[in-house]
């Protein structure tokens, strides 16, 4: 099975867990998953799952490079599948929605200043947080206000 194969070139041993979470993340590959979510949607087929061992196999996914996780503020971290593109995202403060953006640009003047540091890039995220055209079309982030 391709995701047996997967972990065990992660150095990954290919528990129940494990191979169910990446087949979730292979089977979304453009999505965006909190932990909560992920433990809710495998639950749904009666998986008997704990939180626990989801926040535990995402921990170790990530480790291993097949997912990547994303922190959209203080308390909201994403999961996503790590297919080794480079990209950035736009969070809708209103619904929540998440869009992913790629400019050759933004990369080229990120490293520019980090080697103008004379600094050893590692990791890199870049977060802009805004209201969505659908929610602004609607009026929601005006209602969002008035509360």
């Amino acid at each position: 099975m391709k995701i047996h194969r997967i972990l065990e070139q992660a150095r990954l041993r290919p528990t129940f867990p494990r191979v169910l979470v990446l087949e979730f993340f292979h089977e979304h590959a453009r999505d965006h998953f909190s932990a909560e979510q992920v433990y809710k949607l495998l639950n749904e087929d009666m998986r008997n799952m704990s939180l626990a061992t989801v926040y535990r196999v995402l921990g170790q996914l990530v480790d291993a490079d097949l997912l990547s996780g994303v922190a959209f503020g203080e308390s909201r971290m994403v999961y996503e599948l790590n297919d080794g593109t480079r990209h950035d995202h736009l969070v809708c403060t209103v619904c929540g929605r998440i869009y992913e953006f790629f400019d050759a640009e933004i990369e080229a003047r990120q490293q520019s200043v980090a080697n103008s540091l004379d600094f050893a890039v590692t990791a890199r995220q870049l977060v802009l947080f805004g209201i969505c055209a659908g929610c602004r079309k609607s009026g929601a982030q005006t209602r969002l206000m008035m509360r």
